[in-house]
């Protein structure tokens, strides 16, 4: 569903909306190209929206200390964006609600997923629902709590502005020293896999600080050359391992 706001276009993807199969983990994807995948579904429709954004909000509940079982088939299927990053410099925001507990782990595993799929992480976003919106129940230790609320609605309202601030500018952040780390272990697939390999020899990262080019202060400079000389080790002992 798209939805337009002064100027701005907001493109709602519902899962429940499209049509995407499980991951039969074949692999194909990671070794080849994802377009050997046997799944013939929606899942394109819904990776080609998101490589079209100006910028990108990852929504979701908490269910049992995890996201959704329609997000997760969707993380599990574009899989080979960890390996194959098709959405480096993209703005991104993270937006998870819960009942009461679980959006600590939740938060960090969108952290993790948006990162590894090469985003521009402005910021995330944890609610606990009955403590910030004033309609819930409050008949348990979650009720609402107006300083909750006050303080969440500030970071929501920062964090936004950070958002939107990024995606008029285009202008793209200095990575964080867990980017650099999420980086360096990433470009560790490139030694064992031909598809990789190509796809990232071709953007020019196998030698590079971080997916584009951006001005590195000398702590997270060295932090990343010292990790990519351990990866790049690793590396060509498990290459000649398996070779």
């Amino acid at each position: 569903m798209q939805l337009t706001i002064s100027n701005v276009d907001y493109d709602y993807i519902f899962l429940k909306d499209y049509e995407v199969q499980d991951c039969r983990g074949c692999g194909l994807c990671f070794t080849k190209s994802e377009k050997l995948c046997p799944c013939k579904d929606d899942l394109s429709i819904i990776r080609e929206k998101l490589i079209a954004a100006d910028g990108i909000v990852f929504a979701t509940p908490v269910y049992a200390y995890q996201v959704p079982a329609p997000l997760k088939r969707i993380i599990d299927r574009m899989a080979f964006l960890f390996h194959r990053q098709e959405l480096v410099g993209i703005p991104a925001l993270i937006v998870v609600t819960s009942d009461g507990g679980g959006h600590k782990q939740v938060s960090q595993y969108m952290k993790m997923t948006a990162t590894g799929w090469g985003c521009n992480l402005i910021g995330t976003i944890n609610i606990i629902s009955p403590m910030y919106f004033e309609d819930k129940k409050d008949s348990s230790v979650w009720g609402y709590d107006g300083s909750y609320h006050n303080k969440i609605a500030s970071t929501i309202e920062k964090i936004t502005d950070r958002f939107k601030e990024m995606i008029e500018s285009q202008v793209l952040k200095i990575p964080s020293l867990y980017e650099i780390f999420m980086f360096n272990c990433l470009r560790s697939r490139t030694f064992t896999s031909q598809a990789d390999y190509d796809f990232w020899n071709e953007k020019g990262w196998l030698s590079s600080h971080y997916f584009y080019d951006t001005k590195l202060n000398p702590l997270k400079k060295t932090f990343g050359t010292t990790l990519r000389a351990i990866v790049d080790l690793a590396g060509r002992r498990l290459k000649n391992k398996i070779s």
